[in-house]
């Protein structure tokens, strides 16, 4: 599995914020557990692999940034960019919901992953001068995944507090405003076209799978498994928010209309003659 793809789920989730965290009542457990799980074995790779570099490098005075290295950096940070969104989708369920079950697994999946990402900071910062050119292009490619990260959280601040989740909290502000004045026109928050549109951009630099490409696969799935069965059409294909859109106003005009038949109208009264009735 691309790491690129691991940003697209994110986007889904995003792009659906005020479906799966306000109007879904549950999202299921079995998928909760299963990104759970999945999530720790993929730490336990990535600490192994971290553990053999940091091993590597105390023995040798060469300490390039070799292409697999930099396969795994990308992961790391790709599947951060999931885990913040996610961690934000949880409190923000739980909030909407007065619950205090969903955010807890995601905050400490994201826990987990910034451990490992202060571990992947110290390797890369003992590179040698060899992979100076590498080490700026993937704090460049960092720089854009954490407006990325941001962008995504944000779709979440209408409906809960989840700044904490972002990387840059002035920036985020800004960027839950413009999502709240969507929400408040009743679309979803996100600003689909932008966020698809950049997160096109980083295919480039995430389009290669990662080198725990399989676990990859299984945390993305179990994200995919927060959606309820009723969001995709027969085709297995996610439906579009538009359509769900229209969906919901077609419910809530039958509503208004079952309304009005069903009101008890009273008899208009003309008015009264009095010489009539003299």
């Amino acid at each position: 599995m691309q790491s690129q793809e691991l940003l697209e789920v994110a986007g889904l989730l995003a792009a659906n914020a005020r479906t799966l965290a306000c109007e879904q009542p549950n999202l299921a457990e079995q998928s909760l557990v299963d990104y759970w799980v999945a999530s720790r074995c993929r730490f336990d790779s990535w600490g192994q692999d971290l553990r053999m570099y940091a091993v590597a490098a105390s023995k040798s005075e060469n300490r390039p940034l070799t292409p697999r290295l930099f396969r795994l950096a990308v992961e790391i940070d790709a599947s951060e960019v999931l885990a913040r969104t996610l961690a934000a989708l949880g409190f923000t369920h739980d909030a909407q919901h007065a619950r205090h079950e969903t955010g807890p697994i995601t905050t400490n999946v994201l826990a987990g992953h910034r451990d490992v990402a202060n571990r992947l900071n110290e390797i890369l910062s003992g590179r040698d001068e060899s992979a100076y050119r590498e080490v700026v292009r993937f704090r460049n490619l960092r720089t854009r995944l954490h407006r990325l990260t941001d962008e995504l959280v944000a779709c979440f601040l209408p409906f809960a507090q989840v700044a904490a989740f972002a990387h840059n909290p002035r920036e985020i502000e800004h960027l839950g405003t413009l999502a709240a004045s969507r929400a408040a026109r009743g679309e979803e928050p996100a600003d689909w076209p932008s966020l698809s549109s950049t997160i096109s951009g980083l295919r480039h630099e995430c389009g290669e799978a990662g080198p725990n490409a399989n676990e990859n696969h299984q945390v993305a799935s179990a994200a995919m498994g927060l959606f309820d069965p009723e969001m995709f059409d027969s085709y297995g294909l996610l439906r579009t928010t538009w359509l769900r859109r229209l969906e919901r106003t077609g419910d809530d005009t039958s509503v208004l209309i079952e309304e009005w038949l069903s009101t008890d109208l009273e008899p208009t009264m003309g008015p009264v003659n009095r010489l009539i009735q003299d």
